[in-house]
């Protein structure tokens, strides 16, 4: 049932109003109460003095008579005391109790035998006692009559309670005539004091419905300088938050709502609090469909990131790949990443979970390592061609070049053998031809050598590193130490022929680029693994600047000794600093037909 605000608002009032009203009329009713009960009070020791007062004057009248036993003036003094107002009765005892004078003379001769009476008779101190007979109330005052200490008598004197009852009902009549102006004042200032509450309350209400139905942009001009004030001016700061946290929400939500990455978020028991649209687009639910479920719904709650306790209590950011499963049952790989949500308390909140469909990405990385696969198979295809040809072109300088050269040294021989003893200077240039042919036959070897060692098929792969390294050392000027295991057996001739290829292509960078005095060549076996170290004292270079560099724009140096270590089954380390040289190192595990026993 909705009930008008009009009302609500006369509703407030009025019960202010009633409140206020009730305070007041609760103030004078028991502000006239305790003045009555003071008054009465007031009232009663005045009439109990003035009681006193008229008996005593009895008792000092009564003295000469009672000496000189003259009952008459006796009796002309009680008659003047019983003539005063609210006096009911007096007389006078002896010391025995016997009545000596009475206002009615009936009673005198009489000895009254209560215990009031006898009290009387004994006290030789004024007093009184309060009687109440057939609802009337009188004050009952006793008065010694002493002469230098000589008890005469007493007189008793009856002291009507009506004057105080008079006066009571006239101060009650008063305090209600005040109450009753005073509740009409208070009535009229309780209804405008409760309007000057209750009108801002009545804005202040009014402002939370407006907020209530979506508009936070409500503020209230309520300027006063008490508790209402500081409710609107806290109500205004509300609003002005409220205000901020909308515009930032609406602006989170149209971020949110334009990702195109699935944004999750979870309650600590790992059911799904809210997500976007994304999520339900990639993952074909309704956002119905998923609030509220668990998150493995989605996710397989065996992944890591999920294990223990339904989402990472790991601070910072945890990132993972793992599957998103889709209402058709299909499993997307994502890159996923989650962080807890925590209050001031450290109390977790939740977890925020936001992935990328990253199927495009594995398919490129899958393509991009076939493609690899391929470039590696034809990089080796080229080095064994690159080899092939190298022995071919050996063959040819050793077997086709080599040969005619020989016949050309031995035709010049011929001829100059043939030439007279007068031609002596045609002789030496004879002479300084075979020289010149020795020379290139020489060249021809040894490009031979390069080109094909024959040495590994004669000697072996040790005996091969040995020339190599004395013969780059005659022809670079570069002192070179080699410290060499045997490597009898351990590598096939293909594998040697790759070996033999490494070091060679590292001392012919050593002769061209670095400029050392010394290299240190070592071989050794360690472990089931060959590790080979050439290492210089030359100027060295920036590794990961020249490794960075297009293969192109200064050779393929580097890239060939990686490819020919991976065609070995191995790794190649390079370590160089600037002014510190260079040391580069190949570990190539072995087999197992070919590790020593």
């Amino acid at each position: 049932m909705k009930i008008p605000s009009d009302w609500l608002e006369f509703n407030l009032r009025g019960k202010l109003a009633l409140l206020i009203e009730s305070l007041v009329v609760m103030m004078v009713v028991v502000t006239g109460g305790i003045t009555t009960m003071r008054e009465e009070e007031a009232l009663e020791n005045e009439l109990r003095k003035r009681g006193l007062a008229i008996a005593s004057d009895l008792a000092k009248f009564a003295v000469r008579p009672l000496l000189s036993r003259d009952l008459a003036t006796l009796r002309r003094f009680v008659n003047h005391t019983i003539s005063q107002d609210y006096v009911l009765y007096t007389f006078i005892l002896n010391p025995e109790g016997k009545v000596v004078m009475h206002s009615n003379l009936a009673e005198v001769g009489k000895t009254y035998t209560d215990k009031f009476n006898a009290a009387a008779v004994k006290f030789v101190k004024p007093g009184f006692i309060r009687i109440s007979q057939k609802n009337e109330v009188h004050f009952d005052i006793f008065i010694p009559i002493l002469v230098s200490d000589i008890r005469l008598g007493t007189v008793r004197l009856g002291y009507s309670h009506m004057a105080i009852k008079k006066e009571i009902e006239t101060a009650r009549r008063q305090v209600f005539l005040i109450g009753l102006v005073t509740s009409i004042i208070g009535g009229i200032v309780a209804y405008f004091l409760a309007a000057f509450i209750s009108t801002p309350i009545k804005k202040i209400t009014n402002a939370l419905k407006e907020v209530t139905n979506g508009d936070p942009t409500v503020r209230l001009s309520i300027k006063r300088n008490d508790e209402i004030g500081a409710l609107a001016d806290s109500f205004n700061k509300m609003t002005e938050d409220l205000r901020n946290t909308t515009i930032s929400k609406d602006y989170m939500d149209n971020i949110i709502g334009s990702m195109n990455d699935t944004l999750v978020v979870v309650n600590p028991d790992a059911r799904i609090r809210s997500l976007n649209r994304a999520t339900c687009d990639l993952l074909g639910y309704t956002e119905d469909e998923l609030i509220g479920k668990k998150i493995d719904l989605i996710i397989d709650t065996e992944e890591e990131i999920f294990r223990d306790l339904a989402f990472p209590r790991r601070p910072g950011i945890v990132n993972h790949e793992l599957f998103y499963n889709t209402k058709s049952g299909e499993r997307i790989p994502m890159l996923f990443s989650a962080a807890m949500l925590i209050n001031k308390e450290a109390e977790v909140l939740g977890a925020v979970c936001i992935a990328r469909d990253i199927t495009e990405r594995i398919q490129a990385e899958k393509a991009l390592q076939q493609s690899e696969r391929k470039l590696r198979h034809l990089s080796s295809q080229l080095l064994r061609v690159e080899e092939q040809e190298r022995r071919r072109l050996s063959l040819e300088l050793h077997d086709e070049l080599g040969q005619s050269l020989m016949v050309l040294k031995l035709k010049v021989n011929a001829i100059q053998r043939a030439l007279g003893g007068d031609m002596e200077k045609l002789s030496e240039e004879c002479n300084g031809v075979i020289g010149y042919i020795n020379e290139i036959t020489e060249n021809v070897r040894r490009l031979s050598r390069d080109l094909s060692p024959s040495i590994l098929e004669d000697l072996g792969l040790s005996a091969a590193i040995k020339r190599l390294v004395d013969t780059s050392g005659k022809h670079s000027h570069i002192e070179m130490s080699l410290e060499i295991e045997d490597l009898q057996g351990v590598f096939p001739m293909e594998g040697q022929i790759i070996l033999y290829r490494i070091i060679q292509e590292c001392l012919t960078n050593i002769a061209k680029h670095a400029r050392a005095t010394h290299v240190l060549i070592e071989i050794t076996k360690r472990d089931h693994h060959v590790i080979c170290r050439v290492e210089d004292n030359g100027m060295g270079f920036d590794v990961k600047d020249t490794s960075g560099q297009d293969p192109s724009s200064k050779g393929l140096g580097l890239t060939t000794l990686n490819e020919r270590a991976r065609m070995l089954g191995g790794s190649l380390t390079i370590w160089s600093r600037k002014g510190m040289g260079t040391r580069i190192t190949l570990d190539v595990p072995m087999e197992e037909g070919e590790r020593p026993s």
